[in-house]
């Protein structure tokens, strides 16, 4: 199976899901999950007692591919597979070790049960209000994703407006005329509204679906997509003059997938929309404009996390902002409220937070009103699951377990980590590693900083207040420490922050070993490390390498781990089979 992401002009073609659970249809689709259980005869790997089924493993390999942009190779697969089994040998390791009492795995494992409620209570939704496609409607999918359609269209996020041009489309007015004033070009333009080819899969469902349901020359009644309403004109219809039988027999599993697919997405939109409005939905403006206010400020007090941070930029919610987030407003404030079964139930800032890992960072700075609403119907779909007793859905339990085995083996990871780099001795690197960190250009810090500890962020910015004014003076503190490094591997928690952090501006931070500090870089030095500098580097970086892969080895060399080759091979030839044809 091949997944192609097209990037084509206009946001029209972004297509943006309305919550997270819409890209857990794309998954259940390809991976073919069900309620049943799982037979011996698609055990794929057995971890120290844990089977894995086929179901499994692929859909946690189509998310790898996803997330790594890699193509699907055999030798992919193993080692996908390889590192799958060390991360659940790890993970049983650090639940013997008392991981499962570490905050990080229990506030995860919290996060991930709601989620996964959500998420299968909805796609059990979906499966009962549709019907499955005919043989008819794959074949109707199938000739129309064949062929292009050149359309443009008239667009706005306001119904009435756009019912208003439609109207008057249907007076006889010209499509280009109104598009022109619609879209007020600011001189005539014969391309007003214009889009160009689109495919039947590359585009929103809804405006696909209007698209290729209109005859040539002809227009569409008003249609809603994700980004608002439009009316779609077809200037012209490519159709292939060929479509085979054999061709049709060849795509057809496929094809049927993606209808399916498409008939959840509008499905769902229309579902939700019917819910939300019949909640009765109340938002508190002030309170809301509260809670942007400090979304706008993030960042603008320092305050970071570089415990296993990862410095890409991300549309997810980071640690760091979540904390500072969470210390700034008062849990019980109410953002909204809606009635459910003839109850008004409150929306507080508490219940955001528990949905704000899965909620788009840069759509809560930008659009803080509708990344509340989101939050709020991802409540309302878990007070549903619950009372249908979700939480002992098998498919919830078994998502849930494999989200923490992946918490336990990086909290594992980086108390292995910490124990390399307390340890002193030194250790014999071989020449070919010498030579990669060699040729590879790397960076090297020597540090000068004082810290002490503070309670939370609000402690944090009184200090920070005081410290300006003078009555508080950092080396009083009982807590206070100084510390000169040299050699500062990037591998230490702390290297981020030292490294971008301005000199002698106090800075406010949390690392999960230490807790919430005042952090103060007075004196640093970067530089790129050449054959003689970096011995040091290659020492401590090797060390932390050999701690988790002699750890890894030991584990292994008792742990009874079985792969079903055989079915392995199978599968992988079955998916080249399908992506050839």
């Amino acid at each position: 199976m091949i997944f192609h992401i097209e990037f084509i002009k206009g946001c029209l073609f972004n297509k943006q899901p309305f919550l997270f659970i819409i890209g857990l249809f794309f998954l259940v689709a390809i991976s073919g999950c069900s309620k049943e259980t799982s037979t011996d005869q698609d055990i794929i790997t057995e971890i120290e007692g844990e089977r894995v089924n086929v179901e499994i493993f692929e859909a946690k390999y189509v998310r790898h591919l996803i997330q790594t942009g890699r193509n699907d190779t055999k030798k992919e697969r193993y080692a996908f597979l390889n590192q799958f089994q060390d991360e659940v040998l790890l993970a049983k390791k650090a639940a013997d070790s008392g991981f499962l009492d570490h905050p990080t795995y229990q506030r995860t494992i919290t996060f991930a049960q709601r989620k996964a409620m959500v998420d299968f209570y909805f796609i059990d939704q979906m499966d009962e209000r549709l019907e499955p496609a005919t043989d008819e409607e794959v074949r109707l999918a199938y000739a129309k994703s064949k062929r292009k359609a050149y359309v443009r269209h008239l667009y706005s996020r306001d119904r009435n407006e756009i019912e208003q041009y439609y109207n008057r489309l249907l007076k006889g007015e010209s499509f280009v005329d109104l598009a022109n004033e619609l879209f007020k070009t600011p001189a005539y333009d014969s391309l007003a509204g214009y889009i160009g080819p689109i495919g039947y899969y590359s585009v929103d469902d809804a405006f696909a679906e209007a698209a290729f349901s209109t005859n040539q020359g002809e227009f569409s009644k008003p249609v809603k997509s994700n980004f608002g309403f439009h009316i779609v004109l077809v200037e012209y219809l490519e159709i292939p003059t060929i479509l085979t039988e054999s061709d049709y027999q060849t795509r057809k599993s496929g094809i049927g997938s993606q209808v399916r697919l498409r008939n959840q997405e509008l499905e769902a939109n229309e579902y939700v929309n019917e819910l939300m409005a019949s909640l009765l939905v109340q938002v508190s403006e002030d309170n809301i404009f509260e809670l942007k206010q400090v979304i706008d400020q993030l960042g603008q007090n320092n305050i970071v996390n570089n415990s296993n941070q990862n410095e890409q930029q991300s549309d997810n919610w980071q640690d760091s902002d979540f904390r500072q987030l969470q210390s700034a407003m008062d849990g019980a404030t109410i953002l909204g409220s809606f009635i459910y079964k003839g109850e008004r139930v409150d929306f507080t800032f508490d219940d955001y937070l528990k949905w704000l890992p899965y909620l788009s960072y840069a759509e809560s700075k930008a659009r803080i009103g509708t990344s509340v609403g989101r939050g709020i119907r991802n409540e309302v779909f878990y007070m549903m699951a619950s009372e249908e007793g979700y939480q002992e859905d098998e498919r919830v339990k078994e998502e849930v377990k494999y989200k923490g085995y992946q918490v336990l083996s990086e909290l594992y990871q980086r108390d292995l980590t910490r124990q390399a780099l307390r340890d002193t001795t030194r250790v014999e690197i071989p020449e070919e590693v010498k030579q990669r960190f060699i040729g590879n250009r790397e960076l090297a810090m020597d540090v000068e900083y004082w810290q002490f500890s503070i309670s939370d962020v609000n402690g944090g910015l009184k200090a920070k207040a005081e410290m300006e004014s003078g009555s508080l003076v950092p080396e009083k503190d009982p807590s206070f420490k100084e510390f000169s490094i040299q050699d500062l591997p990037d591998t230490d928690p702390k290297f981020s922050l030292l490294r971008k952090g301005i000199i002698d501006t106090p800075v406010i931070a949390f690392f999960e070993d230490e807790g919430w500090l005042i952090l103060n870089v007075v004196k640093r030095d970067i530089r790129e490390t050449g054959n003689s500098g970096i011995n040091s580097l290659i020492q401590r970086r090797y060390k932390v390498y050999k701690y988790i892969s002699d750890e890894l080895n030991e584990i292994r060399d008792q742990a009874e781990v079985e792969i079903d080759t055989a079915l392995f091979n199978k599968i992988y030839d079955l998916t080249k089979e399908n992506k050839d044809s």
